[in-house]
């Protein structure tokens, strides 16, 4: 049986800070700053070197806020009790179930489950979600930043007659396969990053085959 996983992340930055003055010299600059020259005409007539330099500094967590209700379905709040165990067991905090950001990952497993791209919901529409006001009010779900799992994205194959105990199957062995990535694999940490405290499930189904979608934030 082949299984076919792939992580995603991805991570808001704050406002970026320019300071611009005739004649400066360029800063020391580092890997989140960028500067650039050229020359420029004063209202003196003279020339002179200005210097930008733009440095790109992280997005502030938003304020925490209480964990949502779950929904009826028992298969989410399972999939987050499984994320939570692995979690404890390695000395992380638990991940809040966020309403909003499941209804993010709820879209994410219908577009897999048609079009079979991992990623493709998230990819084009997470940019969106990371590090605006809204985000920093919990009014998007997410924060400043965000990272998704998803299951094979031809579908987790059927594993138990039992429609319930099918479920938790396919859960556990999708959350288990993502964790023997050990550290480094994008999945793994993604499942333990303790800059994230919630997370969002998109559970479908298409005849047997589970479509699933795990969002974090911070």
């Amino acid at each position: 049986m082949r299984w076919l996983f792939l992580a995603a992340a991805l991570f808001a930055c704050g406002p970026k800070h320019e300071s611009t003055s005739p004649g400066s010299s360029g800063g020391s600059g580092g890997s989140d700053e960028k500067t650039s020259s050229e020359v420029v005409t004063g209202k003196d007539g003279k020339k002179y070197i200005v210097t930008k330099t733009t440095k790109t500094v992280p997005a502030e967590s938003p304020p925490d806020r209480p964990a949502d209700a779950f929904p009826s379905d028992p298969l989410v709040k399972y999939n987050v009790d499984g994320i939570n165990a692995y979690r404890k067991k390695h000395g992380r905090a638990p991940l809040k179930y966020d309403a909003k950001i499941s209804a993010f990952a709820l879209s994410g497993s219908k577009q897999l489950a048609s079009d079979h791209t991992a990623h493709a919901h998230f990819n084009a529409h997470i940019k969106e979600q990371l590090g605006s006001p809204d985000a920093m009010k919990g009014k998007s779900g997410f924060g400043s930043r965000g990272a998704e799992n998803q299951g094979d994205w031809n579908g987790i194959p059927k594993l138990d007659d039992n429609k319930l105990e099918n479920g938790k199957k396919q859960i556990d062995i999708t959350l288990k396969l993502m964790m023997d990535e050990g550290p480094g694999g994008g999945h793994y940490e993604n499942m333990l990053n303790p800059k994230f405290k919630r997370v969002g499930v998109g559970l479908v189904y298409v005849g047997d085959k589970m479509y699933l979608t795990n969002d974090f934030s911070d």
